[in-house]
């Protein structure tokens, strides 16, 4: 028996970092990345497909058409059953209760801790649950819907989950949603808790392989996960230390050796860090084009600052020697405080916006 846990698809997020044209494109993929997946469960045999909250991204941006290709898409497949549990971006309200035509394959909760049998295993989950009033049958394989922060206590509020509330209940497996990267915590000796992670991602706060987990329950009841990373696109940052740079063919050298791993289709931010010598201006503008050329998004960041050593300056006859001159002289700061002040200082004259202490 095979079955998928994903949650926090996000559908029809704003985008906003993204050109009009890319934020469309991109939104049509989050839909099109959940259709997949379920095309990849009717070829793989999965029965059941557990969604653990925030299908959707918000009530208000929610799109009729969306939800209408949600319901198509579970109609498609009536061998699977679509279990979904709303989450905290979904409203606390199940946006496809209430529409014309529900498939029967496809499973809501209510606020009450409610079970679907499917032979080999049971699901359970409620909308605001009390971990106290949750009754299992301990001979059956356990699967939980929760959505919500995992905490290490037996009590919690709002969107937290007792990790500890939850031991010894009989349960296999808690299938999370909420944070976007997976992560697998032991609950007790018979359980174990997981985020799927989200299957695409969307900013640069969630860069790396995105997917679902896809859960085997093998003769005996044992229980087997494995994640499957699944994005169409992946979100990358990368840092470049232009430390010792000093020629723009360095600075393009080094950051096409950096990014020469990732695939044109993929999403990049580019962090420029280090320090860098003042004499040496770098072409940004070269980068930047580089940037959108070679991915399908790309964008920099400047984290670097100037490499400056005052003892160079101390003996200079310029308005910067003179300006360190006077900033040693003055015997009301502390050595910290005298560079702290020189580096602003001169950085200011340098005409650097940015400005790292």
């Amino acid at each position: 028996m095979k079955l998928i846990h994903t949650a926090d698809l996000h559908l029809d997020s704003p985008l906003a970092n993204f050109s009009a044209e890319q934020a469309k494109e991109r939104r049509a993929e989050l839909l099109d990345t959940f259709r997949r997946m379920v095309e990849f469960a009717d070829k793989e045999g999965v029965c059941a497909i557990l969604i653990a909250g925030d299908l959707f991204d918000s009530v208000k941006q929610v799109r009729k058409r969306t939800v209408k290709m949600i319901l198509e898409t579970v109609s498609l497949y009536p061998n699977i059953h679509f279990f979904y549990l709303a989450g905290n971006h979904d409203g606390g309200a199940n946006l496809l209760v209430g529409n014309e035509a529900i498939p029967q394959n496809l499973h809501t909760f209510s606020d009450q801790w409610t079970t679907y049998d499917l032979g080999e295993a049971s699901i359970t989950a409620a909308q605001n649950p009390l971990p106290e009033a949750l009754s299992l049958n301990s001979e059956q394989t356990n699967i939980i819907l929760l959505h919500g922060q995992v905490t290490d206590t037996f009590s919690a509020s709002g969107d937290e989950i007792p990790l500890r509330a939850y031991a010894e209940k009989g349960i296999d497996y808690l299938a999370l949603g909420h944070i976007h990267s997976f992560a697998e915590y032991r609950v007790d000796d018979r359980a174990i808790a997981c985020y799927s992670g989200t299957p695409e991602g969307r900013g640069f706060d969630e860069c790396g392989e995105k997917g679902f987990v896809l859960l085997e329950i093998t003769p005996g009841k044992r229980l087997q996960t494995r994640f499957v990373p699944f994005a169409k696109r992946t979100l990358h940052e990368i840092r470049l230390d232009l430390s010792g740079c000093n020629t723009q063919t360095e600075l393009e050298r080094r950051a096409e050796m950096a990014l020469a791993p990732i695939p044109a289709t993929d999403l990049v931010k580019l962090t420029v860090c280090g320090e860098v010598d003042p004499d040496f201006e770098p072409d940004y503008h070269r980068i930047d084009r580089y940037l959108s050329e070679r991915f399908w998004f790309g964008r920099r960041k400047d984290e670097s600052a100037l490499l400056i050593r005052p003892e160079d300056y101390q003996n200079d006859r310029s308005l910067k020697g003179e300006f360190i001159r006077l900033v040693r002289a003055d015997e009301s700061l502390t050595d910290a405080e005298r560079d702290a002040v020189i580096r602003i200082g001169l950085q200011a004259l340098y005409g650097r916006k940015e400005i790292d202490l």
